[in-house]
């Protein structure tokens, strides 16, 4: 029995849609079903003088299960345009939203846009450029441009400590090695440096707001995806530059 060619692009036509289908990841397996929730103990995590202090008054508060900062989203690149400065903006974008988080104001996306490019210019106004910025930079960024001091820098973190500080009511930007993170939605094999807001936690993955992707609200990270891509700004070898993030309190 011969198929004519116009029986042919029918049978294409049909199944197209289900190729498109297979193709596609399921957005639903990558997003935290966990409801926006305030610290399960944000008056007993008392500010101490050091370090030590702090983490073991943490020690003694046990963690919730899960808990989810209601952390604002945009994604770096907004108005879905990923020219510059939208596609090295994830420091920025980041940083954005989590100092809005304490701000008295809901964030806007005109807001939003108008901060990343007061981000960029105080950059090439004090680094000459905007393109990378290590957490060191960032955390200059964070107090130069918002003016908020609140904030500490904790180096090689553990999950307890990450989930401690989320528990506190404290939100963190961190920096990775973003082609270790597997996210099946940036485009290509991701951005070989990349930074996000980690906002919460279940019994298995952090909560994310994942700046480098419009679904990137509540996405979830398995905790050791998280920590071995968890990295600091290396101009050839990101995987061998340090652990550490930023700690907004």
């Amino acid at each position: 029995m011969l198929i004519t060619n116009y029986e042919l692009k029918k049978i294409f036509i049909f199944f197209v849609p289900f190729l498109l289908t297979a193709c596609t990841p399921d957005e639903s397996q990558f997003k935290s079903d966990v409801p926006v929730s305030k610290p399960a103990f944000e008056e007993r995590v008392a500010v101490t003088e050091s370090e030590s202090e702090r983490d073991a008054e943490s020690a003694l508060a046990p963690l919730p299960d899960s808990i989810n900062l209601d952390v604002p989203f945009f994604p770096q690149a907004p108005d879905a345009d990923w020219g510059l400065p939208w596609q090295e903006a994830c420091e920025e974008a980041s940083l954005t939203l989590a100092y809005h988080y304490f701000a008295e104001e809901p964030l806007t996306k005109e807001q939003f846009k108008n901060d990343i490019f007061g981000l960029v210019d105080w950059q090439k106004e004090h680094f000459g450029d905007y393109l990378h910025s290590t957490v060191d930079q960032t955390a200059e960024m964070l107090e130069g441009y918002f003016g908020f001091t609140d904030y500490r820098i904790l180096k090689n973190p553990t999950v307890e400590n990450l989930k401690a500080e989320l528990a506190a009511g404290h939100i963190i930007v961190a920096p990775f090695a973003g082609r270790m993170l597997g996210n099946p939605f940036y485009s290509g094999e991701g951005p070989y440096y990349h930074n996000m807001v980690i906002k919460g936690y279940d019994q298995k993955n952090f909560i994310t707001n994942d700046v480098g992707t419009k679904r990137g609200l509540n996405f979830i990270y398995p905790y050791q995806t998280l920590l071995n891509a968890l990295h600091d700004y290396h101009e050839t070898s990101i995987q061998t530059a340090p652990e550490k993030v930023i700690i907004l309190e």
